[in-house]
């Protein structure tokens, strides 16, 4: 499909690099910015003309494709209605372990037959994990980060969450987006287990991946510097690669 305007929501660091490459397309027009507050982003040039708090303004707009890089509480709630005229990439994906939005999104999906992406987001291997995911037989991603990052105190130490991915993503829903995208490629939200680890001494984000089953087992490692908040710095880079291959030939559930 030839996607011909482009509707971003969030103006992160993510969202700033999806409308720096957008904008660089030709024959692609960016339809909006859905932001919280515009006021915000009133003094950047480039953006402004695009920019909109107004959710209900925005979606009017139809986009061939709307890119999401701001919440998983946003994502589940305007998931839907996107769905319902849009292709949708979801950045923010560990909304989809929220049984409710998971079912209504796919739900929306299969009566307009538009798509949801769900980006590899800051890990590799996710054709692996697709692949083989009828041999697979335990999956475990361990993320680890300062607790800054993770939403705890400077000085939190050790390990924080050991349990599913869907119980992960509803106690960090902003810092497990990998995490949803490992289970969704892989053997589910129920029987993917996470572990996220709290280390004050670190700037890095680091992501590794253990995968083991019948007759395989494989481990990803990735390390990223961390541009503040929850955002690493192979995290943009990514983001532009899935939306290529979005916008290429032949994609599938995982972008």
């Amino acid at each position: 499909m030839k996607y011909r305007t482009i509707g971003i929501i969030g103006a992160g660091v993510i969202g700033r690099s999806l409308f720096a490459y957008v904008s660089s397309l030709d024959g692609v027009e960016i339809a909006y910015i859905l932001v919280s507050d515009k006021n915000k982003h009133a003094q950047n040039a480039d953006m402004a003309a695009f920019v909109t708090d107004d959710a209900e303004h925005a979606l009017d707009r139809k986009a061939d494709l709307v890119l999401e890089s701001a919440t998983p509480a946003l994502l589940s709630r305007l998931g839907p209605d996107i769905l319902a005229h849009s292709d949708l990439c979801g950045f923010s994906c560990s909304a989809l372990a929220d049984r409710a939005a998971e079912t209504a999104m796919h739900a929306a999906a299969i009566r307009s037959g538009r798509r949801f992406f769900v980006p590899h987001g800051a890990v590799l291997g996710l054709d692996g994990l697709r692949d083989g995911r009828e041999q697979i037989e335990e999956v475990v991603i361990t993320t680890t980060k300062s607790g800054a990052s993770l939403g705890q105190p400077a000085d939190a130490r050790g390990t924080l969450f050991d349990g599913s991915t869907r119980e992960a993503c509803m106690r960090f829903p902003r810092n497990v987006n990998v995490h949803a995208a490992v289970a969704f490629a892989g053997i589910g939200f129920d029987r993917t287990r996470s572990i996220v680890v709290a280390d004050p001494d670190t700037k890095m984000m680091r992501h590794h991946i253990a995968v083991s089953g019948k007759g395989l087992a494989w481990d990803i490692s990735v390390t990223s510097q961390s541009l503040g908040g929850v955002t690493g710095s192979y995290t943009p880079a990514s983001a532009i690669g899935s939306l290529k291959r979005i916008l290429g030939a032949d994609v599938f559930a995982n972008a």
